[in-house]
């Protein structure tokens, strides 16, 4: 195209699109198209096309030539990067992502590829993010060795990465889009924001001679140039912060490097919905202390700030690197959601897998909105007691085991008491009582109170076993040290805590007999009896 000249055909390639266009060595372009099969191809200056090679993607989009002479190109589907090198082709690299939109060859021979996970709209409209499964996909930049060993450099929360140019001073110049941004992004992966777009959707970006920038827009066709001498003056407004609950606020600092002539200044506002409105406090004057300025927006749900950026001349700008926002959030009592009584398992503590006789394993779900660490008092009272005893204070667990040994027998019950001292000034505590629970370390009494012959090596025991706390569970009786045999009450069913026993032994002989009979409780308690007798 020559200018004042109408525009020309240089050559027809038969593709649906051409994606890029990259100069080569001793003129003539490289061309990467598609549409049907992703092609590349090498145009002379004359307009004559060669096919260099053809993938099995429907695109070629991204070109770049490093200085060996190789070329690098990229494809929309498979997030391949092929390599070219005289008639050899590999693949370089194969992403996670889907598209190589942009390639750029840096010092050292280093290529630099934009993967991007959505498909931007050349019409305008946003980009249609490709992630899967529900989860928002991003955008990553990829430093490639030559030997195909890839870094992930940096990685961006936008749907399409459009553009990298290497630059004189080191680093990259990252175009996303959607909303349009331009970050600087460092060798060691750190970013700063150069520019946001409002109202604009970016395309390409080039490199102009005078070391800044060609930007072209998609729908409105409209070509912005950027240019690397600093604006005197820049805002900078941050997402609205949620705080969770209406809370009061301490100070907002940050970290920024000011040369001479330059400040920072910050404002806050705040408000009770997610996106400001007409209901939010409004920007308050301007905060100038980094080290800490009191926020003095009115309380409220989420928090705003804007920087302002000043400079008095166009070499010299402010940087900010960080700002740290500090509130406390409305404390909200603890909740206690249950309390689970049972007793504790000695098998866990590596004995055998009976329970630990007098042992209790006490646990309660407690909770808290503020996500504070909370701690616990517990307390027992006995059925028939007015007062509440302290069984331990300043628990940091929700789990207790509790030896009842020194406890009195009965039925009780346990008051646990949750707090958020630990993190709040003035704390909030509830409590909550858990259900009856007999505690019962007594063993139960078991009484022989006859045994009689009743017929030719026959005898009729009678007796009975009493528990003063719990129900009996089982019984059972042993005959001269003999392995024991199990017995029911008359009623035929454990359920009470006194029951009547009445039950034959047969077939034995003549002689002195020792009898002994176990009985244990519903908590482990063990009780015997024993008699002598002698059969006739």
């Amino acid at each position: 195209m020559v200018p004042g000249k109408d525009a020309e055909v240089f050559c027809q390639t038969g593709d649906e699109h051409v994606w890029a266009l990259v100069p080569r060595s001793g003129g003539g372009l490289y061309a990467a198209t598609g549409g049907g099969a992703g092609r590349i191809l090498s145009i002379s200056s004359k307009g004559e096309i060669r096919v260099v090679y053809e993938s099995k993607d429907s695109n070629m989009v991204s070109l770049a030539v490093g200085v060996d002479g190789a070329i690098y190109a990229g494809t929309d589907e498979n997030g391949l990067i092929y390599r070219i090198q005289g008639k050899s082709v590999d693949v370089l690299y194969d992403a996670g992502e889907k598209e190589i939109h942009s390639l750029v060859v840096g010092p050292g021979n280093m290529l630099y590829a934009g993967a991007m996970s959505g498909r931007a709209d050349a019409k305008g409209g946003k980009a249609q993010d490709s992630a899967q499964n529900g989860k928002k996909e991003g955008s990553v930049v990829y430093a490639i060795r030559p030997s195909g060993s890839a870094l992930r450099m940096w990685e961006v929360e936008a749907p399409t990465l459009l553009g990298l140019s290497v630059e004189k001073e080191g680093g990259l110049t990252v175009l996303v889009g959607d909303p349009g941004r331009i970050y600087r992004v460092w060798e060691d992966g750190t970013a700063t924001l150069l520019m946001q777009m409002e109202e604009v959707h970016p395309w390409v970006l080039a490199v102009s001679k005078q070391g800044g920038f060609w930007i072209g827009s998609s729908g409105a066709g409209t070509v912005y140039r950027l240019d690397k001498d600093f604006v005197r003056a820049g805002t900078l407004t941050s997402e609205p912060h949620d705080f969770s609950l209406v809370s009061k606020w301490g100070k907002v600092a940050w970290r920024a490097e000011t040369p001479s002539g330059t400040s920072v200044a910050i404002q806050t506002r705040s408000g009770n919905s997610a996106k400001p409105d007409d209901t939010w406090s409004d920007w308050s004057a301007e905060l100038t202390d980094a080290s800490g300025s009191a926020i003095v927006s009115r309380p409220a749900r989420f928090l705003q700030y804007r920087v302002r950026l000043k400079s008095k001349t166009n070499r010299s700008t402010p940087r900010l690197r960080a700002v740290t926002l500090s509130g406390l959030q409305e404390n909200v009592p603890p909740q206690i959601l249950a309390i689970h009584m049972g007793p504790e398992e000695a098998g866990k503590n590596g004995k055998d897998s009976k329970n630990d006789k007098g042992t209790w394993k006490i646990r309660w779900e407690a909770s808290d909105v503020n996500d504070d660490r909370l701690h616990y008092d517990l307390y027992f009272k006995g059925q028939n007691e007015t007062g509440w005893k302290l069984l331990q204070e300043k628990l940091t667990s929700s789990d207790y085991v509790w030896h009842t040994e020194s406890v009195p027998d009965g039925t009780m019950r346990v008051r646990v008491v949750a707090s958020d001292g630990l993190s709040n000034p003035d704390p909030l505590s509830v409590e909550k009582i858990s259900g009856p629970f007999d505690v019962d370390n007594t063993a139960p009494l078991v009484e022989i109170r006859a045994v009689k012959q009743t017929g030719a090596g026959r005898v009729l025991v009678e007796g009975r076993v009493v528990d003063l706390t719990s129900t009996v569970r089982e019984a059972a009786y042993a005959l001269n040290s003999e392995p024991w045999q199990v017995v029911f009450p008359i009623d035929e069913i454990f359920d009470s805590p006194t029951e009547a026993l009445k039950f034959t032994i047969a077939s034995l002989k003549p002689g002195e007999y020792t009898l002994v009979v176990r009985a244990k409780d519903m908590l482990g308690n063990i009780g015997v009896g024993k008699t002598l007798f002698v059969v006739k």
